[in-house]
């Protein structure tokens, strides 16, 4: 028996990831038989997903302390975009990037925080969809179902023939002397083709029909076959992209800061989060209605876990003291600075910051007057201490006790701390 290898994803990363996941896929599948007796794609895919969201709560957790932060720099960061609004020149380009730089290491963060989260994100869904996708070259005891029937259809004569039209219909344009690519054919299979199977091969209609059968009850979920579209008629199948709509919207809602939807008509980002909760949600009803149902199940799954997680994530969130976060946010990063030979984040990291973009800004080619005056540099050293300093974040020492001023004003207090 031929091994099913040319199924699974090679993909750098994604196909590494889709193995890994693979193995655990599997122990589920097995594990549900043979203590509950029960055999079937869809529940596997249910507690596969359950575990892959509680395992990525730290990452969540993260990527969600970093958008509170975010919402809180924002007024600020447009503050200088409204500053430098039709400004194109180089130099103006320079300061506002030095100035807005300035901003985001006040609150120890970045222009990308909670990015990571995000790129780390990605390869894992991947990696999930391979496996569903492929379910045959992940789970062994399922795959035996297919090269039952593969081993007897090889022993037919002139089988490759009799395949080829079945084959052309359903994409699958490989040598189908190949285990693999039998069992990928058969894996496209709907009960109409398995009888049609049957009547190619007549002989072995008995093994075809047994295995068929089995296949059959493995991707049943209740009266849903997980292999056909639900499509647009009437049938149970129509949940599945009327849930996932319904989940991917209050999951993606819950992910977005309350302080968020305020102010949408001046923040670009909030706009296009209120955008994104609008589309993707009727994306994945289109999807789900006309790609085969445990693509669906999937996403109703990781939706629907999604749900409790945020709903944590957001309380812990919420009754975080923001002062920490930035406390430990410009800890880390100077941390990071000090194993790169750099010195603590202050007022003077800013004002080299800006010394080093002007340099390379008289490098660019412009008049060497404009970018070595005397001036313009105290000019843009002032900009970028007001924006660290100057803020009304920053602007009262006396700011009441517990207020965001006197939150900021305790990381201030903290960064000159560390200077001395």
């Amino acid at each position: 028996m031929n091994l099913i290898l040319l199924t699974k994803s090679n993909t750098f990363l994604i196909g590494w990831v889709a193995s890994l996941f693979g193995y655990v896929m599997e122990f589920i599948y097995n594990v549900t038989y043979s203590v509950f007796g029960i055999e079937n794609i869809g529940l596997a895919i249910i507690v596969f997903t359950m575990l892959v969201n509680i395992a990525m709560i730290p990452l969540l957790m993260k990527q969600q302390k970093s958008m509170k932060i975010n919402n809180i720099i924002q007024p600020e960061i447009q503050a200088i975009q409204k500053k430098y609004k039709g400004k194109d020149d180089q130099r103006s380009q320079i300061r506002m990037q030095a100035e807005t730089q300035a901003v985001y290491d006040k609150y120890g963060t970045s222009m990308t925080g909670g990015c990571l989260t995000s790129l780390i994100s990605f390869p894992i869904m991947l990696g999930l969809y391979q496996i569903i996708l492929n379910m045959p070259a992940y789970i062994g005891t399922f795959r035996n179902y297919f090269t039952n029937v593969a081993a007897k259809i090889q022993e037919q004569s002139g089988f490759v023939e009799s395949l080829t039209e079945l084959a052309a219909s359903r994409g699958i344009s490989g040598d189908l002397t190949q285990t693999n690519i039998l069992v990928d054919l058969m894996y496209k299979f709907s009960g109409e083709d398995w009888q049609t199977l049957e009547g190619i091969f007549p002989s072995i209609q008995n093994v075809i029909a047994e295995n068929a059968a089995k296949i059959s009850e493995v991707l049943s979920f209740g009266p849903i076959n997980l292999m056909e579209s639900p499509g647009f008629r009437i049938s149970w199948a129509i949940l599945i992209p009327i849930l996932a709509g319904l989940t991917q919207w209050f999951s993606t809602k819950l992910m977005t800061p309350a302080s968020a939807n305020r102010n949408r008509e001046d923040d670009p980002m909030g706009s296009s989060m209120k955008m994104m909760n609008t589309i993707f949600p009727l994306m994945s009803v289109f999807f789900c209605f006309t790609f085969p149902a445990y693509i669906g199940i999937y996403w109703v799954a990781n939706s629907a876990f999604r749900i409790p997680i945020q709903f944590f994530i957001n309380k812990q969130v919420d009754k975080a003291d923001t002062n920490e976060i930035i406390r430990q946010n410009i800890e880390k990063k100077n941390k990071k600075r000090a194993k790169k030979g750099l010195p603590p984040l202050s007022e003077k990291t800013v004002e080299k910051n800006i010394e080093d973009l002007e340099r390379k800004y008289q490098m660019s080619g412009m008049s060497g007057s404009q970018t070595s005056s005397r001036r313009s540099s105290m000019r843009a050293k002032a900009d970028a201490g007001k924006q660290v300093n100057n803020t009304e974040y920053y602007n009262s020492r006396a700011a009441k006790p517990g207020s965001m001023a006197a939150k900021a004003n305790m990381v201030k207090e903290y960064n000159e701390k560390n200077k001395k």
